[in-house]
């Protein structure tokens, strides 16, 4: 084996190892949340990170049951990716290799996707997403505190409370916007309880039936509060960003280089090294 394939071989090993044990530490994180939340709570104390316990502890269960489901899949689909190039690679198998470079592709194609996406959002396309958005919040309904089965409506529903409890805001302008759900107008309240602003871990007094700046972020657009935080940290986004997709064109590259590399006819049809033993 040459210098440039050993090389490939090594950095794909390494790459994939890493990226193999975060899936897999993703979907127990996910798993450990989904089934005992308040066991990973008492951990997280005992190490004093006492942030992460508290955000465990206060978040509505359905939220919290809806990062657990995204862990499981992100963490999932990392670990299904990640194995066949780490075999791919460890085994000199051209048929895993070409299945891990096709998923790394299409990886980086959604990846592609989502940026147009973005550059549009800059580009005079914010008043579409924001129609977009507020279509979802027609699902919206009012979450009890404990779990329930989750459906489409209870998923967008977590979701934006979600997204409005770490944003601080509410609805995709206003808390007005939630006046197009009818679930939501049945209920008489005028605020969702995630838009409130807490003490104690507690609701202020009258914010869902009375919400004012003192009380509650009932102005405060969720759109406007994502825009303006990808705006001040649009240099470290670019970074990472960049420095993803670099490794992402580095991985197929040497995938590839590495199928072409076994391209004989010392090795089997799915590509594995034939070694014949001499008699």
């Amino acid at each position: 084996m040459g210098f440039m394939s050993s090389c490939s071989k090594y950095f794909l090993c390494f790459f994939n190892f890493i990226f193999f044990v975060a899936g897999g530490a993703a979907m127990a994180a996910g798993l450990w949340i989904l089934l005992d939340k308040k066991t990973l709570g008492d951990v997280f104390t005992s190490f004093e990170i006492n942030e992460v316990s508290n955000v465990l502890n206060e978040t509505n269960a359905n939220v919290i049951s809806l990062i657990a489901y995204c862990l499981i899949v992100a963490g999932a689909l990392a670990f299904i990716v990640c194995f066949f190039g780490y075999c791919g690679a460890a085994v000199e198998s051209r048929c895993l290799l070409c299945v891990y470079g096709i998923l790394i592709i299409i990886i980086l194609g959604l990846e592609c996707v989502a940026v147009g996406l973005a550059h549009n959002l800059y580009s005079g396309a914010d008043s579409h997403i924001k129609n977009v958005l507020k279509l979802t919040i027609e699902d919206y309904v009012e979450l009890d505190s404990q779990p329930m089965p989750f459906n489409k409506t209870q998923a967008i529903s977590a979701t934006w409370d979600g997204i409005m409890t770490q944003m601080q805001c509410c609805g995709v302008e206003s808390y007005k916007d939630f006046e197009k759900s009818n679930s939501w107008k049945e209920t008489g309240k005028l605020a969702p309880a995630a838009c409130c602003k807490k003490e104690g871990g507690k609701l202020l007094d009258g914010c869902q039936n009375n919400p004012s700046s003192s009380n509650s972020n009932f102005q405060k657009g969720c759109y406007q509060a994502v825009v303006d935080m990808v705006q001040r940290n649009q240099e470290i986004i670019i970074v990472i960003g960049s420095s993803i997709i670099f490794v992402e064109v580095l991985a197929i590259i040497m995938a590839m280089y590495l199928v072409c590399c076994h391209w004989r006819p010392q090795h089997g049809r799915l590509g594995i090294k034939v070694v014949h033993l001499k008699p």
